[in-house]
């Protein structure tokens, strides 16, 4: 009966230990990550994206290789696609 005793004298000891060292790291700021506020986020910048006629790969406007065409701007993913394109526009007409 003593053993029985002991082992939950000793289980009660280790709860009244992890409750003072859980509350000590609350309080200096070790707490769990779930505790504490999400950091902010930078917002995403949104971009359109724009087709490449010739791979038919889609590109952000920011990067595509851009021409002028006829009073049209085309936009393509590299310029050996716009070469490509231009070749053949100027082959039709």
């Amino acid at each position: 009966m003593p053993a029985i005793v002991f082992f939950i004298e000793l289980l009660l000891w280790l709860l009244i230990l992890r409750v003072v060292l859980r509350g000590l790291a609350r309080m200096f700021g070790g707490g769990p990550a779930a505790s504490r506020p999400p950091s902010p986020q930078p917002p995403q910048v949104v971009e359109d994206l724009v087709l490449d006629r010739v791979c038919h790969t889609y590109v952000p406007r920011s990067q595509a290789v851009l021409a002028h065409v006829a009073g049209r701007e085309l936009a393509f993913c590299s310029t050996s696609c716009r070469d490509k394109a231009l070749s053949a526009i100027a082959r039709a007409s």
